[in-house]
């Protein structure tokens, strides 16, 4: 499928790469630039950088840079084309020939469409007619009202073996495809397949950015099991997936805060008590790298656990693994019996903000099921050993010994004791990988010089172009960044401005917008910028001519010194000398 240039072009004019990029993370302003921790791989100090001027991102920590459409395509797996028709959608231009046949589809594509159907089937299941009628009844009797329904893409899966399975075939959903993501299931005694939630309340897991990944399936009256949700697929993993994060985003970054909670009614029921800023993990337990995804949010967390034992003790080991990660933890004490829902229902408004508000920090918390449950010394070493398996992985010294101090004084054990049981039960320290071959020089403060002299030079000053004309494509040490000068210097001769979303255009064609992306961000020192591009020139050359000269002295060892080539070589050597003394 081919999109038409002015399409893309559109869609590029119309959409805020920052805008799109808060969908999943946290940036805060920085100067000219957004600034947040990176998406793509785990980092406790933001390295991941935006910049709205010229709508690109880089990552300093692992690389990874680019357009609004190279996010997307990164962050959810797709192809170019299923990029822009996504956002295409988000900003409303029409996007031509959208119906593209399947074989072009990217895997995770048609896992979306198919996913995206199922919930149309089942919200249609629900709202209409009489076999959803129980369902409704159900969430009528939770407080649970119509408007709910659709704000949240509410379903029905019908009492019957196929009927998700026949409309999908009339649909041309490919056979494949619903069966990767679970959809159907192959029939063990017979050919043929069925439907894997049948009879079930279904609440849609929808990703920032609208993509429904998954479900979760409630059984109703005494089914088991009570809870049923998709089984993991490229789309789906469970370990980094929040339920109602695509309505909480915005709330989350305005309040500051998340309240996590553990069932899909609970998100609901939070959001209807105006706490919009709710999210609950997907029939999981509460991972490192749900921690990671909620850092990138903010860095409070409120959790807001069942009030009996066992969402106790879930809420002992998430507080664990987020204090781990580095945030600030609060935890809300429900009465016995209560959940978030009921006690946001049943509550009068003043009195559930009280509640709220009356969440105590992680260790108060942990103080509190202590003096309320009279703990014996088996159930207390079990609560102790529940939140050190919440540190697994910490690789941060200092924060792990100021978390078991913490602990030792709650349960008024030994520190030292405490530190010796757990020592060496942190994750080992992941190297960082090493640098592309041949792509710049190894030497850091090189490679820093080339950079520098690239970024000045797009800036596009007179000073700069004066440079370009200074430098030369070989005066660089690696591929890349002679490739980039390259791309400056035909920037220059066909007039277009180095800042502009032209260049970027051209720096996407030839596969260096990520490099672009990354020079463009870098700060320039403060001072003369003169004098500064003068100075780095001079030195890049300087370092050139230092290169060819290491290499005639090895050829020269190499030459009968009497040779016609040996004296040559030598002529030109130290003409190279002179050359470096004048610079």
């Amino acid at each position: 499928m081919t999109i038409p240039q002015n399409t893309i072009d559109a869609i590029r004019d119309r959409i805020d790469i920052a805008e799109i990029v808060a969908q999943t993370v946290e940036l805060k302003r920085t100067g000219a630039n957004l600034k947040g921790l990176c998406p793509f791989h785990q980092e406790k100090t933001p390295s991941f950088i935006v910049s709205p001027e010229r709508q690109t991102f880089h990552c300093f920590g692992c690389g990874r840079g680019g357009n609004v459409f190279t996010f997307l395509m990164e962050m959810e797996g797709v192809t170019f084309p299923e990029a822009v028709r996504s956002l295409g959608e988000q900003c409303g231009v029409e996007v031509e020939d959208r119906r593209i046949p399947d074989s072009e589809r990217s895997l995770n594509d048609r896992l979306y469409a198919a996913n995206a159907f199922a919930a149309r089937f089942y919200h249609q299941q629900l709202v209409e007619g009489a076999a959803g009628a129980a369902a409704r009844s159900y969430l009528e009797g939770r407080g649970i009202p119509a408007e709910a329904w659709r704000r949240f893409g509410l379903g029905y899966a019908p009492d019957a073996w196929d009927k998700l399975w026949n409309e999908s075939r009339r649909a041309g959903i490919p056979r494949e495809t619903l069966l990767e993501l679970h959809l159907i299931v192959s029939r063990e005694k017979s050919s043929g397949y069925y439907d894997y939630f049948r009879n079930r309340l279904m609440f849609p897991i929808i990703r920032p950015g609208g993509r429904v990944v998954g479900f979760g399936a409630r059984a109703f009256g005494d089914d088991e099991p009570k809870y049923l949700n998709s089984t993991e697929s490229p789309v789906f993993l469970k370990r980094r997936l929040f339920y109602g994060v695509d309505r909480a985003r915005d709330a989350i970054r305005s309040a500051r805060e998340v309240l996590v909670v553990e069932g899909y009614t609970d998100v609901i029921g939070l959001h209807l008590a105006g706490r919009e800023n709710s999210v609950a993990v997907c029939g999981t337990a509460l991972s490192p790298d749900h921690a990671t995804m909620l850092r990138r949010m903010t860095q409070n967390v409120l959790l807001v656990p069942d009030g009996d034992e066992a969402g106790q003790n879930a809420a002992v080991s998430s507080g664990a693994i987020l204090l781990a990660a580095g945030l600030d933890v609060r935890v809300a004490r429900l009465g016995p019996g209560e959940d978030p829902d009921t006690a946001a229902r049943t509550r009068i408004p003043s009195e559930f903000a009280d509640l709220l508000d009356g969440a105590v920090d992680y260790f108060g918390f942990l103080d509190y099921i202590i003096r309320k449950r009279e703990l014996s010394t088996r159930a207390r070493e079990a609560l102790i050993r529940r939140v050190t398996g919440g540190l697994t992985g910490l690789d941060d010294p200092l924060r792990r010994d100021v978390i078991l101090g913490h602990v030792a004084r709650v349960f008024e054990v030994d520190a030292a004791g405490l530190r010796a049981s757990t020592r060496g039960r942190g994750a080992a320290r992941v190297a960082d990988p090493p640098d592309p071959p041949g792509a710049v020089s190894r030497d850091p403060g090189r490679r820093s010089r080339e950079r520098l002299a690239l970024r000045l030079i797009m800036d596009g000053t007179p000073s700069a172009m004066e440079a370009l004309d200074a430098l030369d494509r070989e005066d660089f040490s690696g591929d890349e960044h002679r490739k980039l000068y390259k791309l400056l210097d035909e920037a220059r001769e066909t007039r277009i401005d180095t800042r502009s979303t032209d260049f970027q255009r051209r720096a996407e064609k030839t596969g260096l917008e990520g490099l672009a992306a990354e020079i463009a961000l870098i700060s320039v020192p403060p001072g003369n910028v003169e004098t500064l591009l003068t100075d780095t020139i001079r030195r890049i050359k300087r370092e050139k001519i230092g290169d060819e000269l290491t290499l005639l002295r090895e050829k020269l060892l190499d030459l009968p010194p009497d040779s016609s080539e040996a004296i040559a070589v030598a002529e030109y050597y130290h003409k190279l000398k002179q050359a470096l003394v004048d610079l």
